[in-house]
């Protein structure tokens, strides 16, 4: 039950592991917090959770020594007020679960360094209700009380019972309550969302009403059970008067988001590996390799059980490749038109053609991979035609408005409908999956004569303050740019508005979109597209451009990818926030691209400044691309590797 409970926290501090830029442009808001665990005399070996008695002692003294300051949770809390700064390189020591060894060994250290440090405490299991196989036993209500009255402890709620994993898809994966609503396999349903947050709220009530009754103190702090939350576990949190909510995400914590506190997962790790930590934690984040997956590609309509053995040779060619990221399809497009009808997860908007997309997700992420969907924008055919119909996006060419007719057959993002519609299909897609991030496709585009929509134009007329035509914005070049920025800032308001409704259940999430290259190389492209690289970098914590050097008709492949690196790189932020996505597959000449050529593609956009790098497409039935010859620039992973004993369902083996 020990190395269960191990596994299950290791799974799910990967989950919530983020890939975005660590720290804030203010270090000044900037703090570090060290989560620990129970600390005993010796760890077992296979304990990835526990510290020995001896390394921690010469943690304390490495801080102690080398200017770093301990401070307490009300510190922190009032510079969140602004009532005072916080110290140089403050640094927050966090204990979970109440273990004994708090008791006999951390506080003794602390009174003897006078450093102060957070505790955080399961409701239940000090009841007398704790999982079997904890290291240690835990501490007592009477001693968690006598250390409540320290001016060095301050006792944060780990919830009531939340500290748990649940169900939460047909195949049987888990994940932590506070992550996601459950599945019911006997009722062969998903929780409500009224049924969740009931839940939530009984929770809170509980603890709420507990330490007041055991300790005196009603927590002001909520420590996330496996680091792991959702909007709505903030908002309920709020609503009882927790100010402050910590996580397991790697990186530095920020004053100016006090709920989403970050917390680094401490282990038994020698002293440099120690000292390695803290000095890597506000680094630039690690650069990303990713591979663009086809869930297409291995999903079996006929039979269940061959889809997971598909699955299963999936994940080998992405361990054997050691590629850290995966933007993984979430929907279904096996015919490559491009405008999407059915999708692999549960929701109430589109038909389903498999619940297959959150059994794949967790089945990388437990092996360290971070997932990202990859979802369409606005190519969206809804069995509704008539609505389809309705609200598809117009062109206008020699003064007649019809249907657009381009390579993604597109809905219109200026209709609330629409906008609605799509919107639950993204939450439905967090609710039921645990990714880490969102990939745009490059369907959100509108080109030179689009969008000529009357509800286009009519919130265009309503943005300048006065009625136009689609004739009038072809005759006027000035209104014609004016017109263009429209659209460019209309699409990412569009796409951050998917963003707000998938932040509901994955408040860390990460999202990224796709640029087409002739923006970035030729910054007027804007006016074809309503695209713009520089307002990419402002409003995504991540672009990927479609370097795609064969499609673009490059007569030398290399000197044209090298180029557009080197563009990147003359934009603030444009190398640490680019992904530079190669093109696998020669779509023109139906082949796919020699190996040793993109292999060489690779090192031309690295030598150029180029920082993270993906391709797609992928084909692991044909070994396509040769994993022997791109792993030389594709491979990144070693020891961050998540290992486990599974049984193909994403559930530990025990």
């Amino acid at each position: 039950m020990k190395n269960r409970l191990a596994v299950l926290c290791c799974m799910l501090v990967v989950m919530g592991m983020s890939s975005g830029a660590l720290g804030s442009d203010n270090p000044e808001t900037e703090i570090l917090v060290l989560c620990y665990h129970s600390v005993l005399p010796k760890v077992p070996s296979g304990d990835a959770m526990s510290v020995s008695q001896q390394q921690l002692g010469m943690q304390m003294e490495y801080l102690k020594t080398h200017d770093f300051t301990p401070v307490s949770v009300n510190t922190i809390l009032e510079a969140v007020k602004g009532r005072q700064k916080l110290p140089p390189n403050p640094v927050l020591l966090s204990f979970d679960d109440a273990y004994q060894s708090f008791y006999h060994v951390v506080f003794p250290l602390l009174q003897k360094y006078g450093f102060p440090a957070m505790l955080a405490v399961v409701g239940t299991w000090i009841e007398g209700n704790p999982p079997e196989g904890l290291a240690e036993p835990l501490m007592s209500w009477d001693q968690i009380k006598e250390l409540s009255q320290s001016n060095l402890v301050e006792v944060a709620s780990h919830s009531f019972d939340l500290h748990r994993a649940v169900p939460y898809n047909p195949a049987g994966n888990v994940g932590a309550v506070m992550s996601v609503p459950a599945y019911f396999p006997a009722e062969d349903r998903y929780e409500t969302e009224d049924e969740y947050r009931k839940k939530i709220d009984r929770d809170f009530q509980r603890q709420n009403s507990l330490f007041p009754e055991k300790i005196g103190i009603r927590p002001r702090v909520m420590v996330w059970p496996y680091g792991r939350y959702n909007a709505i576990g903030i908002e309920t949190a709020q609503k009882y008067g927790f100010r402050m909510g910590f996580s397991l995400v790697d990186g530095i914590a920020s004053i100016t988001n006090p709920q989403h506190m970050n917390r680094l997962l401490m282990g038994n790790m020698p002293i440099d590996r120690f000292i390695h930590l803290l000095r890597q934690a506000s680094h630039r984040p690690y650069p990303i390799r990713a591979m663009q997956v086809d869930l297409d590609l291995i999903h079996d309509p006929g039979s269940y059980e061959q889809t997971d053995k598909n699955l299963g040779k999936l994940i080998d060619r992405l361990v054997a490749l050691k590629v850290n990221t995966v933007y993984l399809q979430a929907f279904s497009d096996k015919e490559g038109t491009g405008t999407i009808s059915h999708v692999y997860f549960d929701n109430r908007v589109l038909p389903v053609k498999a619940d297959i997309f959150s059994h794949a997700v967790h089945q990388m992420i437990i092996r360290g991979f971070m997932v990202y969907a990859w979802m369409p924008t606005l190519s969206i055919r809804f069995p509704d035609a008539a609505f389809t119909a309705q609200w598809r996006v117009r062109s206008s060419k020699g003064g007649e408005v019809r249907f657009a007719e381009s390579w993604y057959e597109r809905l219109t993002p200026f209709s609330p409908e629409v906008r609605e519609r799509i919107g639950d299909l993204y939450e439905s897609l967090s609710a039921r999956s645990q990714i880490h991030g969102i990939l745009f496709q490059d369907d959100a585009y509108l080109a030179e004569e689009e969008d000529h929509h009357p509800a286009a134009l009519a919130a265009f007329s309503e943005s300048i303050g006065k009625p136009v035509t689609s004739e009038e914005i072809a005759a006027d070049s000035r209104l014609a740019d004016r017109w263009t920025a429209f659209k460019t800032e209309k699409l990412i308001e569009w796409t951050q508005s998917l963003s707000d409704r998938v932040r509901k259940y994955r408040p860390e999430a990460v999202f990224a979109r796709n640029l087409y290259a002739r923006v970035l190389r030729q910054p007027h492209a804007e006016f074809w597209f309503a695209q713009s690289y520089d307002r990419f970098l402002e409003a995504y914590d991540q672009v990927v451009v479609m370097a795609y050097p064969q499609m673009e008709n490059a007569e030398n492949p290399t000197e044209w990818l090298k180029e557009l690196a080197e563009k990147a790189a003359g934009h603030p932020g444009g190398p640490d926030k680019t992904i530079f996505k190669l093109q696998a597959y020669d779509w023109q000449e139906r082949q796919w691209v020699d190996s040793g050529l993109l292999l060489r593609e690779m090192k031309a956009l690295l030598s150029a400044g180029g920082r993270h790098i993906a391709y797609y497409p992928d084909n692991l039935w044909e070994n396509r691309p040769l994993i022997d010859v791109i792993q030389y620039e594709m491979s990144t992973r070693t020891s961050k590797d998540v290992t486990g004993d599974y049984n193909g369902t994403g559930i530990p083996s025990y």
